[in-house]
């Protein structure tokens, strides 16, 4: 079994687990049902697919994204950024096996960890007490999407404006592409609500 894995395992996953208590029967089984992964920039962990190929994932070191390719304006839409060190997870997928519709992309080079969505329901039916902790993570997307449609329903500008200030580190390793699909904008849309920033008085 790979060291470094079980390490990365010890160091992050188990103290996230602040839900439940954990016992070495359950850390055995994270160590076999976790993958290490290493991912080079923008690469694309999850393509659009059935629940039975979706995935937990962990990651270490970069910033994660997820979007949906809009067929009818052959656009992308974003749809959730996570941080470093954050659970990713589609629970609808999870819960009900139904169709993942987002492509999940790397911002930054880096490790993750993953489980697949198969393996993750049978360790819940192997420790009941982790079904918390997934439940944790589905509150934190909803707490998330709420937020989101509350940004998505401000004018163009302010909406701009709150997106950067909250998220300063995203802006900064991000295209002005993945930006504006994430305020739902196009990338002209967003250039011209740049255009009148500049332009404010205020500014």
């Amino acid at each position: 079994m790979n060291a470094y894995k079980m390490k990365l395992i010890d160091a992050l996953i188990l103290p996230a687990l602040d839900k439940i208590t954990v016992s070495e029967r359950l850390v055995s089984s994270l160590y076999e049902s976790c993958t290490l992964h290493q991912a080079v920039k923008f690469q694309l962990l999850e393509l659009p697919g059935p629940f039975d190929e979706g995935r937990l994932w962990f990651s270490v070191e970069s910033m994660v994204q997820a979007y949906y390719f809009c067929s009818y304006r052959q656009s992308k839409w974003g749809t959730r950024i996570w941080k470093r060190r954050e659970f990713i997870l589609n629970y609808s997928s999870l819960l009900n096996k139904e169709f993942r519709p987002d492509y999940i992309e790397v911002l930054e080079p880096g490790e993750l960890l993953s489980i697949t969505y198969t393996g993750l329901l049978n360790l819940i039916a192997e420790f009941p007490e982790l079904e918390k902790q997934v439940q944790g993570i589905a509150a934190n997307n909803e707490h998330y999407y709420r937020n989101r449609t509350q940004l998505l329903n401000r004018p163009p500008l302010e909406r701009v404006q709150e997106f950067e200030k909250d998220n300063a580190l995203f802006v900064n390793i991000a295209g002005k592409e993945a930006i504006a699909m994430h305020v739902g904008l196009t990338r002209q849309g967003y250039h011209s609500q740049l255009r009148k920033r500049t332009a404010s008085p205020l500014n």
